[in-house]
């Protein structure tokens, strides 16, 4: 009997597995290897940023919002560990808020002091040429204008591995 428990068991946790991996890949609307859609974006402050904008550049769009505590986890490193250490003028950093008001962004950024390009989606318009669910969300672009490295979630293994992708990506 304990047997078949735990046959059971172990199938619905494949299953549960599997089903959590096709929703992921069924989720993202761009792969690596794919043209960076065409895509405009407020900026919270300065100039707006467009897709053309990122021609011959490496990029890095990421997309996040105030609630979401793997975004929350993952912004601190991207202002030391990105931001702050990538100098490069053939860089840029989008990162995106998705689908929150001016305000409430705006009252995040200034409480936790992070200095990097922030542009909104309110409406999600833009993220949903990359995505359809979850976030962060991050994509790096290269100058040829193909998604060169993608992520979903924040693990620090796969930020580390995102700095070494654009630092590759510059190096080209």
């Amino acid at each position: 009997m304990k047997r078949k428990l735990f046959v059971a068991f172990f199938l619905f946790l494949t299953a549960g597995f599997s089903f959590a991996q096709d929703d992921l890949k069924e989720t993202t609307l761009i792969n690596v290897g794919d043209n960076l859609p065409e895509f405009t974006a407020k900026a919270l402050a300065g100039t707006d940023i467009s897709s053309a904008d990122l021609k011959g550049k490496v990029a890095l769009i990421n997309f996040w919002a105030t609630w979401c505590g793997p975004c929350k986890a993952e912004m601190p490193l991207m202002q030391k560990e990105i931001f702050e250490k990538i100098k490069d003028k053939n860089f840029v950093m989008a990162a995106i808020s998705r689908g929150e008001e001016t305000g409430l962004v705006k009252r995040f950024i200034e409480l936790n002091k992070y200095t990097f390009p922030i542009y909104l989606d309110k409406e999600t318009t833009v993220y949903k040429l990359f995505a359809s669910k979850y976030i962060p969300r991050n994509f790096v672009i290269g100058k040829d204008g193909k998604v060169k490295w993608s992520s979903i979630g924040f693990r620090q293994e796969e930020f580390d591995e995102m700095i070494k992708v654009i630092k590759k990506e510059l190096a080209n």
